[in-house]
């Protein structure tokens, strides 16, 4: 199916709006906003890609909105039986909005019209035999009930400010209600970001996705935010130089979006940050730049951002890691690790199990650091005297706590001079207390090759000893690591002093993306800003902990350091792949358990 652009640029070219700025005007092409009319062309390109899920990301005033409600009414004319629905934050965003669906229907040209039989606040039906059902998503301060819709079939939806929603049931519900081979279904979710909430989940889920499209909608599209040269605004603010901050979003805008930034648009966005929105931090909420600067924290940001967005950089030049999937039987011994593409994976693995390797494991079920960390995640890091190295990691969201506990057996296994540090809050207890299971059960007498393979990898298998700094003789010592707000500082600051110091070598960009909404509040609480997650970035700081307090020192005393890592690899190079022959017994006993569960090891 191709859209008809065509048809619907005359449609608009009939519509009488009121605007902001010119007053009562028609809703022509060439009249629309540069924000109206790109949210438009990208639909157009998403349509003829078989695309008819979208995401668009905006600012204030925008007008995508309105656009959007125009398009709304000519998809429902055009084509007859059309079931749709408007969902609202509020209220009063889905009165207006009927308001100005009743506005455009009534001024079109009797001709063009489609009669309407029932226009009321929670349906308008058309003649044609299609219908819009008003709906409200809920308000943060005001929940409403999710049964509105239930029961519904949707071949159009259009939801609008999904970041102020609050009824997580009645959106899961509508989607679970949409067409899915309809070639005339459209589905537009459009909202500012207001931090990280449902809205930013439907974002990344879309960027993600292959059948979705993530739209941003930047401020600069906006033809009117610019200030004329010989305006007031223009000779008081603007100086002909860039601030270092502006530098980095006037360019990330230029190579993310091919857009110039004028000097008339930096004279308007420093008028706004000094005369109308003063505060900073809301500018980039209402005004983002790029859509990084869309989902703004409510606390202050606890990794740098800058070295973030390089480390970020760095890792798309870097060669693509392996992607790896489990496959769980009825017991441990039927686990299988299957090589798989990246959208399938939920093991990623930068660098292969060495034999000569020492390594950190950390691991954090899901809601085992807090209410929203709602996802099973496994770090895994190469560790040296004066670097750590991040090697693998497993994040994924339907899993059992058993078979979370087989996956943290599977990978010790593969990297075997490890330790493995254990979130234990809540859910972690089933985890921790299956692997003890099986460690009890590995005291039986093995009947086969692979099984005497496992029991050699439990029996092995250490843990993070916790213990109190401010203890005298560390005494209260524990295994593994329980989150308080205190134990969550110690950890998350272990983590930020390896990057800052540049010893942390980061590989993925999942976590660089958690670490960056990781926020200290007013009250001093350190975590993922409003509904974030931050799994990858626990179970990176459980390795990190475990390296800093039981593993640094005795490789320093080893003398485990990278610069001999790297003459290795250097000398390893030069010989065509060979491994010297003064190592080759370092590397000669790699286990046949690595081929066993599926992972090759490096040479």
């Amino acid at each position: 199916m191709k859209f008809p652009l065509a048809r619907f640029d005359e449609f608009c070219s009939m519509l009488r709006i009121d605007t902001k700025e010119e007053g009562i005007k028609l809703l022509a092409p060439d009249a629309q906003l540069g924000t109206q009319r790109y949210l438009i062309e990208e639909m157009v390109k998403g349509i003829e890609e078989d695309i008819h899920f979208f995401v668009a990301l905006k600012g204030r005033q925008q007008g995508c909105t309105t656009i959007a409600a125009a398009l709304d009414l000519f998809w429902h004319y055009r084509f007859g039986g059309m079931q749709g629905t408007f969902a609202a934050h509020i209220e009063e965003a889905r009165d207006k909005f009927r308001s100005m669906l009743t506005m455009y229907h009534e001024g079109l040209p009797r001709a063009y019209r489609i009669p309407m039989l029932q226009n009321n606040r929670y349906f308008i039906t058309f003649k044609n035999r299609s219908s819009i059902s008003m709906q409200i998503g809920g308000s943060v301060k005001k929940k409403t009930s999710g049964g509105r819709g239930r029961g519904q079939a949707f071949t159009f939806v259009h939801a609008t400010e999904v970041s102020s929603w609050s009824d997580e049931e009645q959106l899961a519900s509508m989607l679970a209600s949409l067409a899915q081979i309809n070639p005339r279904r459209l589905y537009i979710f459009e909202s500012t970001a207001r931090g990280f909430n449902m809205f930013h989940e439907i974002w990344r889920d879309a960027q993600r996705a292959v059948t979705q499209k993530a739209t941003f909608v930047g401020w600069w599209r906006n033809q009117f935010y610019t200030k004329a040269p010989d305006s007031n605004e223009y000779r008081v603010y603007w100086d002909g130089k860039l601030t270092a901050a502006e530098r980095e979003w006037v360019r990330a805008i230029k190579l993310k979006y091919q857009y110039e930034i004028s000097a008339e648009q930096m004279a308007w966005w420093r008028w706004m940050g000094a005369e109308v929105i003063t505060d900073e931090t809301l500018l980039l909420q209402e005004h983002p730049p790029t859509e990084e600067h869309a989902f703004i924290l409510t606390g202050s940001n606890f990794f740098a951002v800058n070295d973030l967005q390089m480390i970020a950089r760095r890792i798309k030049t870097e060669p693509r890691p392996s992607y790896y999937k489990f496959r769980f039987g009825e017991n441990f011994m039927d686990t299988s690790c299957e090589e798989t593409i990246s959208r399938l994976a939920d093991l990623t693995v930068w660098e292969m199990p060495e034999d000569r390797g020492f390594y950190s494991i950390g691991g954090d079920p899901a809601f085992g650091s807090s209410d929203w960390a709602d996802r099973f995640a496994i770090s895994v890091w190469r560790c040296y005297a004066d670097r750590f190295e991040q090697v693998a990691e497993y994040c994924v969201t339907d899993l059992t706590t058993y078979k979370f506990a087989w996956v943290m057996i599977y990978l010790a296994g593969a990297y075997k001079q490890s330790l493995l540090n254990l979130e234990v809050s809540g859910p972690g207890q089933a985890v921790l207390s299956e692997i003890t299971n099986l460690r009890r059960l590995a005291g039986s007498i093995p009947r086969s090759a692979s099984e005497r393979m496992f029991t050699n990898v439990l029996a092995h298998m250490q843990y993070y000893l916790y213990r109190r700094l401010d203890s005298p003789g560390g005494s209260g010592q524990v295994y593994h690591y329980k989150t308080t707000r205190e134990t969550k500082e110690r950890m998350l600051n272990n983590l930020r002093d390896l990057q800052c110091r540049n010893q942390a070598v980061i590989r993925s960009l999942e976590l660089v993306e958690e670490m960056k909404i990781i926020v200290r509040e007013e009250d001093g609480s350190l975590g993922a800003s409003g509904r974030g997650k931050d799994d990858r970035v626990i179970a990176g700081a459980l390795a990190a902990v475990q390296y800093v307090d039981q593993m640094r020192s005795k490789l320093e005393m080893m003398k485990v350091t990278w610069a001999d890592e790297a003459r290795r690899r250097e000398q390893v190079t030069k010989t065509g792949g060979a491994i010297p022959a003064s190592q080759d017994a370092l590397s000669r006993n790699i286990g046949n358990y690595l081929q066993q569960i599926g992972i090759k090891p490096n040479p």
